[in-house]
């Protein structure tokens, strides 16, 4: 459950980050495009493997020049693992009535070419905060949208979280895959 959540609150970091970035003449103005991520987390267990998805808020994606920036945050009490007892579990874990909120952002990184790039995404759970390199995959762009994927792993142990384990014998991974998929809307330029 803490490797969902952790890997939730990256993934929505993450995906801001990405959303941020579009080629852009050196001297244009910053533009701010409304944002969506998903994201989407793996954990393993000593039973089985599992994965969760959350959606995180709607943010803003800053294009300045040849980088992008972009700071998000998701709902930690949201994290959905198709499993009620094992959420309800991931949710205290993450203490998500004292920390209802997971915070992510991307400052100013380099809008990526064909083979991708990798960024810093500086991310909040509880009351921690670490940088984790990301790797940025499929940056799209259009006369309509940004879109890219975003990927990277989460150690539970660097935000102080222990999973709870099941009568001392199935226990969580404390390495969590994370992955968000990112979608910036450009405004509608009418004739």
């Amino acid at each position: 459950m803490r490797t969902l959540l952790v890997r939730h609150a990256v993934g929505i970091g993450f995906a801001i980050a990405c959303v941020s970035g579009s080629l852009h003449a050196a001297d244009a103005p910053p533009r701010r495009l409304p944002a969506t991520a998903v994201l989407r987390f793996a954990a393993t267990s000593t039973l089985h493997d599992f994965g969760g998805a959350l959606a995180a808020r709607p943010f803003t994606l800053v294009l300045a020049g040849n980088t992008w920036s972009a700071s998000a945050d998701a709902l930690a009490g949201q994290m959905d693992t198709a499993n009620e007892k094992r959420d309800r579990k991931m949710h205290q874990m993450f203490a998500t009535n004292a920390f209802p909120l997971l915070r992510g952002g991307v400052q100013q990184a380099p809008v990526p070419g064909p083979a991708g790039t990798n960024v810093t995404l500086e991310l909040v759970i509880r009351d921690r905060t670490n940088r984790h390199p990301v790797q940025i995959t499929g940056w799209t762009e259009d006369a309509r949208e940004i879109r890219f994927h975003a990927s990277w792993f989460v150690s539970l142990d660097q935000y102080s979280l222990k999973p709870p384990s099941v009568l001392g014998v199935i226990r969580v991974g404390d390495r969590v895959q994370l992955e968000a998929d990112v979608t910036a809307t450009k405004p509608v330029i009418h004739p």
